[in-house]
């Protein structure tokens, strides 16, 4: 049974300053109290009564206190990824996203992954200073070198399945030994980032140095950046797709400017043989690239910009999954554009494609 001497305690606990994990602590203490006393109530404890409606007040005083806790840090992880929305490239955006995620989070390491077709590798790591020289060097070591597997069963595999954050420890099966040997953690949280609903990598953190547990706050405060820095990483990519539109607008521009300048001044030469009409003619449609389809030839192929900007990214060498994470797109919708291209191109092969598509070009 429940003395006054425990409730006054756990009560007198409420009124201090906690922290996430001792609020629920004590919540889950007042819970197990109430159920005893509320069986000491049907038991005809006289003294019962009262001790049950102060833990309920207790109960509702932390109840407000944990609120307001996840509150002040969603508030803490909003500053945060308002801080990131002045880089707008993602070399710049990547390098301060990891070490703001660190910062407003509590954690002492943190890891932008990016995933790509059957493996992960961390694009971004941000480690405290007091991390182990040697640790923090064979960490970075083993999340930058190679391509980590998504092995059946591993928390990121499932993580790409539920879509939602999680904490896992050390000892759980799902968890990469390996990466838990080469990094030293005790366990780590993790969350997919996903603009456009498509897992496209993860963040993942833990509290090597402070050996502070992980709990359900740290998975809720992660997943909530996890949103966020997906909808940033989307909005980077779509102003680097417009800087290059208006690069190439630009430039047609300045094209078109200097052939009117030209146009301008040039001296008109009027032969007795030559049209007039027809001479300013000729000059206009060479300003402005008009060509007069010949009846023997065939129409003039003409790709979108999103075309043009695929086949510009298959000329440079990528392959179709990093074409797809470049586009954000599937490999899928990758494929099918491609085909598209090839039959606009009258292409049978991908390498015929890009030497007519650069033949065009130049």
């Amino acid at each position: 049974m429940v003395r006054a001497a425990e409730v006054d305690g756990i009560c007198a606990r409420v009124s201090g300053s906690l922290t996430p994990d001792a609020a629920r602590n004590i919540r889950a203490a007042l819970d197990d109290a109430r159920t005893s006393l509320r069986d000491a109530v049907l038991a005809g404890d006289v003294n019962a009564p009262e001790l049950l409606t102060r833990a309920s007040v207790a109960r509702c005083d932390i109840a407000e206190q944990i609120m307001r806790l996840r509150l002040q840090g969603l508030a803490r992880v909003h500053q945060g990824l308002a801080s990131l929305q002045q880089h707008t490239v993602l070399d710049a955006l990547l390098p301060a996203a990891v070490k703001v995620l660190a910062e407003c989070c509590d954690f002492d390491r943190a890891v932008i992954s990016k995933l790509r077709d059957s493996g992960w590798r961390a694009e971004a790591v941000w480690q405290h200073p007091d991390v182990d020289h040697d640790v923090a060097t064979a960490t970075a070591k083993h999340l930058t070198s190679d391509w980590i597997p998504l092995s059946r069963g591993v928390l990121e595999a499932d993580l790409i399945r539920r879509r939602a954050a999680e904490v896992i420890q050390a000892d759980d099966p799902r968890a990469d030994k390996a990466l838990m040997a080469a990094t030293r953690s005790r366990a780590y949280v993790a969350s997919p980032i996903m603009p456009s609903s498509r897992v496209i990598g993860f963040l993942q953190a833990d509290c090597l140095v402070s050996g502070r547990p992980l709990t359900d706050h740290d998975r809720d405060m992660l997943w909530a950046f996890a949103q966020g820095f997906g909808a940033l990483v989307e909005r980077t990519v779509l102003l680097g797709r417009l800087r290059q539109q208006l690069d190439r607008a630009r430039g047609a521009f300045a094209q078109a400017e200097a052939q009117i300048e030209q146009l301008a001044h040039d001296q008109v030469r009027l032969v007795r043989s030559e049209d007039p009409v027809a001479v300013v003619a000729g000059r206009a449609e060479a300003v402005f690239g008009v060509v007069r389809p010949e009846r023997s030839s065939r129409r003039k192929t003409v790709l979108t910009a999103r075309e043009t900007e695929l086949m510009e990214l298959v000329a440079g060498g990528l392959r179709n999954g990093e074409i797809a994470d470049r586009l954000l797109v599937s490999r899928e919708t990758v494929k099918s554009n491609l085909r598209s291209v090839m039959r606009k191109l009258g292409a049978s092969s991908r390498a015929e494609a890009v030497a007519t598509f650069l033949g065009k070009r130049s």
